[in-house]
């Protein structure tokens, strides 16, 4: 789960194979951005590219986290949720809205990835766009 705080963002998740036999299920950890600089960021984030070389390729959660934040930015939505149920993603967000209702609710499915991806690509001028 991945929660947005006015202080950062908060993720909880349950851990994968021996984890699962302790009685500690669940790994918290809070991202607060003032606690990160830019050259951090930056630093991490190609140091992670490094790493990961160019034969990279993103897996489940790095590809959907990307694609869903690419359409929370699209649709201007801010304070989000994402719950991860496995074969789906919950996903709440404040938009501006001319209802009563300014909370969207969602459900991103593979099949939605897969257009979410598209979409991406066609946007960038990759296969199916066009540059």
């Amino acid at each position: 789960m991945l929660l947005e705080r006015q202080s950062g963002f908060l993720v909880t998740a349950l851990g994968q194979t021996e984890a699962l036999l302790t009685d500690d299920l669940r790994a918290r950890y809070r991202f607060v951005e003032l606690d990160y600089s830019d050259d951090d960021i930056v630093a991490a984030s190609l140091h992670g590219a490094a790493q990961r070389g160019s034969r990279h390729r993103a897996d489940r959660n790095e590809l959907a986290f990307r694609l869903m934040g690419r359409f929370v930015n699209a649709e201007s939505g801010s304070h989000i949720l994402i719950v991860d149920q496995g074969d789906s993603f919950l996903l709440r967000m404040l938009v501006d809205a001319d209802s009563d209702m300014p909370h969207r609710f969602g459900t991103i499915t593979s099949a939605d990835l897969e257009r979410l991806h598209d979409e991406a690509l066609a946007a960038r001028g990759g296969p199916g766009g066009v540059r």
